[in-house]
């Protein structure tokens, strides 16, 4: 049900326009109460970042399954490859760029979303963290959080220059971490 009213109030904001679309509306369309809707979402603004937290939690599962040999670095190339996989399924890249779009053009949900990445890069700190102290390492918190960083900055410049093309992406995303890659990450 979760991700009906995802589908269905995505459709209305592109419609309609964020701002203008009520929950009211989504509850309507997806033939429920608004009651049931806030079961399923705080807020209309949930719906459209619920989209973040599952990716999120993605990245963080990938992240924790990456053996504890391997650098930093190159577990977090490992870690984004949810997000390479995305781009290879034309409806949940379509999806991706319809939220996108959304996001950019609502400073309220932009802030929220900057946000949760910020959060997100943070929880990637500490497991990263947690995984060198469990090696018997003791890492410096500070080195590993502008480390997560830089590689999400990776991503965001691939992101920008190479677009969404599946082919292209991946490529250029391994390209530009191999070209920052940290010397002891």
């Amino acid at each position: 049900m979760q991700s009906r009213i995802a589908r269905t109030a995505e459709a209305l904001f592109v419609a309609k326009g964020f701002e203008e679309t009520t929950v009211d509306e989504i509850a309507a369309a997806v033939g429920m109460s608004q009651r049931s809707f806030f079961r399923y979402f705080a807020s209309k603004d949930e719906v459209v970042l619920d989209s973040v937290e599952r990716l999120g939690e993605e990245l963080s599962a990938r992240l924790e399954a990456r053996p504890c040999g391997e650098s930093v670095w190159d577990s977090l190339r490992r870690a984004f490859d949810p997000v390479v996989e995305r781009l290879a399924d034309p409806a949940v890249r379509e999806r991706d760029r319809v939220l996108h779009e959304i996001v950019s053009a609502s400073p309220r949900l932009l802030a929220a979303y900057l946000g949760r990445l910020d959060l997100l890069q943070r929880s990637l700190s500490e497991l990263l963290v947690e995984r060198a102290g469990r090696s018997g390492d003791e890492p410096d918190a500070v080195v590993v959080r502008a480390i997560v960083g830089g590689a999400f900055a990776c991503l965001q410049a691939a992101s920008l220059h190479c677009g969404t093309d599946p082919e292209v992406f991946g490529p250029c995303l391994d390209r530009t971490m191999e070209a920052l890659r940290p010397v002891a990450a």
